[in-house]
Formats: structure tokens, C-alpha cells, sequence
């Protein structure tokens, strides 16, 4: 359990040889590189002022530029190409170069993409407004009449409008009943309904009055010419010609679907430059040479001064421990079963560099829970399985998270197997019995069993406690803050068993031995007292906590009875060839679902007993994790070698 230790570096040398230098760091994936402070110099020294730093913002400015581009044009291309694009690319070191000496016809793809976006969104935006004259017009089909010919006689005043419908019938009324006027229903639409009108013009105080009473809205069509008809026949024809260029410019960026091979590899070269340009970033420089800080790890001092001594003659590379509690850079190195739950931990915070890595008793125990909720042989083979297969692919965070995965599947195996689970209630269906018991028989001794594992889990946690205070040569308080709190929590269970009076001599000395230490750092005899009271208080929150595993019965529970119900709707189901076909899909649908919505709850609430019940006994958090200069890609595998 034990955190890799680190060495500072401090590296003089030429400005002239900076890109290469850096080249060789991130080639060697060895090197953290920190910022040079200012503040680490004396403004009042005469060469101050030659000092320069962070000299290159311009060049990762333009490099994000660079890289948003590309990010857009591909984004542009996936979402109109059907095809998915070519994954984990291997590339050469000289197929890097030509993708850069191509660099401003690639990002010229990425203009074209944009001016492609610029012409879809005018398009959509004519589209939606023809779209909305098409509305504006409907309601006048039943116009015979072109727009221009709307206009007043000598004699006669011509009106098209809407009333509201509620009022639709009553101004219909009050116009047909004078002599001279005419009026034309055209039709209704949502609220409003629409009409034809015709006055005389002797009746134009009669028509005032008639449209402020019945909310008449006049409707004005400007210069539009032709009848509605027409207009609307226009309208389509042009949303239809709006269609078919929309439909070009998909073909076209179909035909540029080929150039995204191109752009994923720019993406990355662009990404890999950036990387270095941060490192850059961090250095100061003077007009002929540049200083670099970092962090390395002491078994890779030699390594590193090996890769700059190929690259570079001259330089002055020095390394140092930290200083006494100097926070470092964290880097823990595990077996390859213990690697996946790193994930689990930093999660919640990356280990403190003083401290020490948790990892080798996280990982049993977060399996352990992860398969005890699960519980199932089935749910197990298939999470062991996924876990292996997508780990065969995946990188980085999502790798780690496969092999938690495994692991907890493997587990969950193990517990399906002692608890009788195989896809629920199948194996008891199938008259496979369970080896240690059936939690839906016995709930009582299963809740026990969760129980002491909780019980066992916060003891480790203590242990590892008691471990961190021996390292440090604290051997008293070892045995006062942890070894009498053992004799405590492991004597008062005794006490219900034939034990009984072993478990009330290690109670009872547990007890008194807290009372009298749990106070030492007080200055009087009654801070001491009350100290050593107040610490047995603590008791409660022992309970407390191991009553928290419960959740472990409570998920597995949960799992198996929705696991149950399944198995009997789809045997209901099951009666004849029609109900086999609909069995079977209820039970791999619901099993499905089981298995996915009992898998999240399972990682959650395993992680939560880690950080809350077992962290909270030992672990110090607050550390940086160990991220030297490397080659970080998205799409492509970089050959370290040529092909001879």
C-alpha cells in the first residue's frame, strides 16, 4: 500500500533546443512538468528583467483555435454521415508530419463545413418563414379574389378580417341583415374565424360600430399579388427548391465523408502539440536558455537523464527529494487486479502524498459488496463477461471501470452460488439448491451475515488505522486510538455467545483503557475525564455505521425480487408457442433492466461504504495524481517504431 516516491527536477538548457527536449519528455511519458513560479525569483536581481514567461499564450491560443475547428468539422460530418468513422487509426511518425505539412488544406475542410452550416441554417430559416406565410394565407383560400383587386369601389367598401368565433355567428347576423352589404364566410382556424365583406358606403358608421363591437381585425396584405391559391402554390414550390438544396449540400457532405480520416489524425497531432505547448507554457525562459521544473519518479531519474543526454549536449539536470511535508505528485502502482479499483478511489480524492494508497484493501471489499448486491450466477456471468470484453477495447478511466465490473461479476458469481441465485429463482425453479442459505427463506440470518461483513469491513479500516501510526513511529498512540477500541467492538459481541465472559474482560478493558488515553492531550485532570467519556460516546457512531450495511441486504433484496416477479409473469406468459416468444422477451427485457438499474445501485451504494464508512476511519485525501507529459490520443495509435 505504499505510494511511489518522487524526485524534483530542475533542468537548465538551451532555448535552441527546447522543442526537442520536450519532444523527448512526452515521447518517454516520465516527466510532470510544474510551473516555474515567479515569485521563486528576486525582482531587485539585475537579470529579472530577462526573464520571460509564459511566452507562448499565442501559440496554444492559436492551437485551441486549430482544434475547435477540426472538433466542429467532424461533429458537422458524424451527424449527416450514417457510417460510423475509423477508430484507433495506427499511424507512423512520417504519416504524422505529411498530416502536418497538409495542415491548412485539412482546416480548409473545416471551413468548408462551416460555410456548409452557415448555407443549412439560411436555408432552415427561409424554410421556417415561407412556412409561416404558408399559415399567414391559408385562412383566405376561399377567397376567389386576387389580393390586389381588395380595394374600394365608388360606391362600395371591400373588408377582409376576422372576428373571434365566439362572435363569429352574431356579426354574421347583424351584416346580412342590411340592405346594402354583403358578406362572405371564408372558413375558421384555432380561435378566430374569417370573412368576405362588402358595404355600401352610407353604412360606414354602421360598420365603425360593428368592428369595435365584434372585434373585427382587418387583415392588410401589402404588395402581394395573385390569389391566395397562387400565393400558396408559390410558397410550396419554393419550400420545395429550399428541400432540394438542403438535399445537395447532404451530398456533398457525404462525399466528404472520406476527409475524416484526415481530420481525426490532425485532431490528434494538434492535441499532442498542445500538450507540449502547456508543458512550454510553465517554463521560463531567458534569450538563450529556459528552465523547467517537474516532477519525476526516483526510479525513473537515470531513465530521464538518459533520454535528454540522446537528445541534447548541453543542459544542467538536477534532482531532489521533497521537502519535508512537501506535497508531491501521487502515482500508486498495483497488480493488475487491484489497478481497476485506483478509479474507485480517486473518485472521491486522490490519496494524499503523505499518506498511502488504499487501493489493496479497497478493491476485495468494493467487489465484494458490488457482487453481494448483485447476487446472482447469471447477473454475474454476464457483468464478468462485459467487463472483460469492453476492457479489450477501452482505455483509461473507462478500462478501469471494466475491471471493476469483472470483478464484481466474478464476485457476484461466488454469492449467486452460496445464496442459490440463478437469474433469480431459475435454479430454485430448477431444484438448484443454495449452498449456504436462501436470503428469501432466511432474511434474518442473511441480514447477519451483511451485518458482520460491515463489522469486518470498519475493523480492516481501523487496522489500516493502527498501520499508518506504527509507520510513523507512533506505537502508543497505535494501541490507544485503535487497540483498545478493538478490545471494545469485538468484546461486546462476545457477550452474547459462550464467550461470554472472554468478551466482557476485552469490553471491559477496552472501555477503561479508552476512558483514561482518549483525553491525554488535554492540560488538566477534568479535560482528561471528560475526554475519555466523551470517546466512548463514539461507540454510537460504530453502530451506526455497521447498521449501514444493511443497505448490502436491503439491494440484494431488491434484486431478487424483481428478478422473481419476472420469472413468474413470463411463466404466466409461457402457455403456447405465442406466449414462449413473449416469455422470452419479457424475461430478457426484465432481466435486462434488473440487471442494469441493480448494477448502478450496487456501484453507488458499494462506493458509498467505501467512502463513508471505511475512508472515514484512516484515509487522508488531497493529493495531485502523478500526470507526466505524454502523447494523449483520441483516435490514433502512434507507432513507436518503424516498419523496417
Amino acid at each position: 500500500m505504499a505510494i511511489i516516491d518522487m524526485s524534483k527536477v530542475d533542468l537548465v538548457a538551451l532555448e535552441k533546443d527546447k522543442q526537442n527536449i520536450l519532444n523527448a519528455f512526452q515521447d518517454s511519458g516520465m516527466l510532470e512538468v510544474v510551473a516555474v513560479e515567479e515569485g521563486s525569483f528576486h525582482a531587485q536581481e539585475d537579470w529579472f528583467e530577462s526573464l520571460s514567461f509564459h511566452s507562448n499564450q499565442g501559440t496554444i491560443e492559436k492551437l485551441e483555435r486549430e482544434i475547435s475547428e477540426v472538433e466542429f468539422a467532424l461533429s458537422f460530418l458524424n451527424q449527416r454521415v450514417e457510417e460510423e468513422p475509423e477508430k484507433n487509426i495506427l499511424v507512423r511518425s512520417r504519416d504524422l508530419d505529411e498530416v502536418l505539412q497538409q495542415k491548412e488544406d485539412i482546416l480548409a475542410i473545416a471551413s468548408v463545413c462551416r460555410d456548409f452550416e452557415l448555407e443549412e441554417n439560411e436555408i432552415d430559416s427561409k424554410r421556417h418563414r415561407l412556412r409561416n406565410l404558408v399559415t399567414k394565407y391559408l385562412p383566405w383560400l376561399g377567397l376567389n379574389l386576387r389580393l390586389e383587386d381588395i380595394q374600394d369601389t365608388k360606391n362600395m367598401m371591400i373588408r377582409v378580417g376576422s372576428v373571434p368565433k365566439s362572435m363569429a355567428e352574431d356579426f354574421y347576423r347583424l351584416v346580412m341583415e342590411q340592405e346594402l352589404s354583403f358578406i362572405k364566410a371564408l372558413g375558421e382556424e384555432k380561435e378566430d374565424a374569417y370573412f368576405f365583406v362588402a358595404f355600401h358606403k352610407s353604412l360606414r358608421s354602421m360598420a365603425r360600430d360593428a368592428s369595435k363591437q365584434y372585434d373585427f381585425t382587418q387583415a392588410h396584405f401589402g404588395d402581394v399579388r395573385g390569389t391566395p391559391e397562387g400565393i400558396i402554390a408559390q410558397l410550396e414550390k419554393d419550400i420545395e427548391n429550399l428541400y432540394q438544396q438542403k438535399e445537395m449540400l447532404q451530398k456533398r457532405a457525404e462525399e466528404m465523408a472520406g476527409k475524416r480520416r484526415q481530420l481525426m489524425i490532425l485532431l490528434d497531432v494538434l492535441s499532442v502539440e498542445l500538450q507540449r505547448e502547456n508543458a512550454a507554457y510553465h517554463a521560463v525562459h531567458s534569450k538563450k536558455t529556459f528552465v523547467l521544473h517537474g516532477w519525476v519518479k526516483t526510479t525513473n531519474e537515470a531513465a530521464l537523464e538518459g533520454v535528454l543526454r540522446e537528445h541534447v549536449d548541453f543542459y544542467k539536470l538536477d534532482f531532489a527529494p521533497p521537502e519535508e511535508d512537501e506535497p508531491f505528485p501521487v502515482y500508486t502502482q498495483n497488480v493488475a487486479a487491484v489497478t481497476p479499483f485506483e478509479m474507485v478511489t480517486n473518485l472521491y480524492s486522490v490519496p494524499a502524498s503523505n499518506g498511502i494508497d488504499p487501493n489493496n484493501v479497497v478493491a476485495p471489499f468494493h467487489a465484494m459488496f458490488l457482487g453481494l448486491m448483485m447476487g446472482d450466477v447469471g447477473y454475474g456471468i454476464l457483468l464478468a463477461l462485459g467487463g472483460y470484453f469492453y476492457g479489450k477495447k477501452a482505455k483509461g478511466g473507462a478500462k478501469k471501470l471494466s475491471g471493476v465490473i469483472f470483478y464484481g461479476g466474478l464476485f457476484s458469481i461466488f454469492w449467486g452460488i452460496l445464496l442459490g441465485s440463478y437469474f433469480g429463482d431459475v435454479g430454485t425453479r430448477l431444484g438448484v439448491p443454495a449452498i449456504l442459505m436462501n436470503p428469501m427463506e432466511d432474511p434474518v440470518s442473511m441480514l447477519a451475515l451483511c451485518l458482520g461483513l460491515g463489522a469486518l469491513h470498519i475493523l480492516v479500516g481501523m487496522g489500516v488505522k493502527a498501520y499508518m501510526l506504527i509507520k510513523e513511529k507512533k506505537y502508543l498512540d497505535a494501541v490507544f486510538d485503535v487497540g483498545f477500541w478493538y478490545f471494545l467492538l469485538i468484546g461486546l459481541p462476545m457477550l452474547m455467545t459462550p464467550l461470554a465472559s472472554t468478551g466482557q474482560v476485552m469490553a471491559l478493558v477496552g472501555a477503561v483503557g479508552l476512558l483514561l488515553t482518549q483525553g491525554r492531550e488535554k492540560k488538566n485532570i477534568f479535560g482528561k475525564i471528560l475526554g475519555g467519556l466523551g470517546s466512548l460516546y463514539g461507540i454510537t457512531g460504530y453502530l451506526s455505521d455497521i447498521l449501514s450495511y444493511s443497505r448490502l441486504f436491503a439491494l440484494l433484496l431488491s434484486s431478487a425480487v424483481v428478478a422473481m416477479v419476472m420469472n413468474q409473469i413470463a411463466a404466466m406468459v409461457g402457455v403456447n408457442w405465442i406466449g414462449y416468444i413473449f416469455a422470452a422477451i419479457i424475461f430478457v427485457a426484465g432481466h435486462a433492466f434488473n440487471l442494469f438499474i441493480g448494477g448502478l445501485g450496487a456501484y453507488v451504494h458499494g462506493s458509498r461504504l467505501i467512502y463513508v464508512e471505511f475512508f472515514s476511519k484512516f484515509f487522508m485525501g488531497g493529493g495531485h495524481a502523478f500526470d507526466p507529459l505524454h502523447k494523449e490520443t483520441k483516435f490514433t495509435s502512434i507507432e513507436k517504431k518503424e516498419a523496417v
